[in-house]
């Protein structure tokens, strides 16, 4: 156990897997560490480290620590919901209170820990997006909303183009988006804007 770190969620088949006892040794284990507190059981078939604050004490399980266990469990591929986007781009300061993520399995409630995390079923094309910067870009747009876009918004989104030369795969990735996110694409690439600021 001593190579997991604090806060790793995990399964007890994955230490099966690791070559580190029998099923029946790692289950017998996990038992004796859940008595003394060194493991806490989050729900059947999930584990965690439990991290610790000094002013908070021990703390729950992350939410990005679960949806790792359960995809590594499960073999799906699973993205981060899209409000994330627009807190990454500094579009928003806003945080989901019950996340919902992007799954390429059935949708389901995940119970893990005293969470609730939500999966929706999202076709191919809407996942794998953490690995491509402009499909980050559409999701903040899109969690932002048609009606909530603002100047400051786009100017944010320009520089974070710019910064990563998504401008070719910007306007690519533009012809496969709502209408509505056309004219304000069509604004963070515009050159004369760029340039001003």
């Amino acid at each position: 156990m001593h190579r997991l770190e604090l806060g790793t969620v995990f399964t007890p088949a994955e230490l099966v897997r690791a070559r580190l006892g029998s099923e029946d040794t790692v289950r017998q284990t996990l038992h004796r560490m859940v008595k003394v507190g060194a493991v806490r059981r989050l729900s059947k078939g999930y584990y965690d480290i439990p991290a610790t604050s000094p002013r908070i004490g021990v703390l729950g399980p992350a939410p990005e620590a679960i949806i790792a266990a359960h995809a590594r469990k499960t073999g799906a591929t699973i993205e981060r919901p899209e409000l994330d986007a627009a807190n990454k781009l500094g579009l928003t300061t806003q945080v989901m209170e019950q996340p919902v993520y992007r799954t390429d399995l059935f949708p389901r409630d995940l119970k893990i820990g005293g969470q609730t995390i939500r999966l929706k079923t999202a076709g191919p094309r809407s996942l794998a997006r953490d690995g491509n910067p402009a499909e980050l870009v559409i999701d903040a747009l899109r969690a932002v909303g048609k009606s909530h876009i603002t100047d400051k918004d786009i100017a944010k989104v320009r520089e974070f183009v710019r910064e990563h030369r998504l401008e070719k795969k910007l306007r690519q990735r533009g012809r496969r988006v709502p209408s509505w996110m056309l004219p304000v694409i069509d604004a963070i690439l515009d050159e004369k804007q760029a340039t001003r600021g």
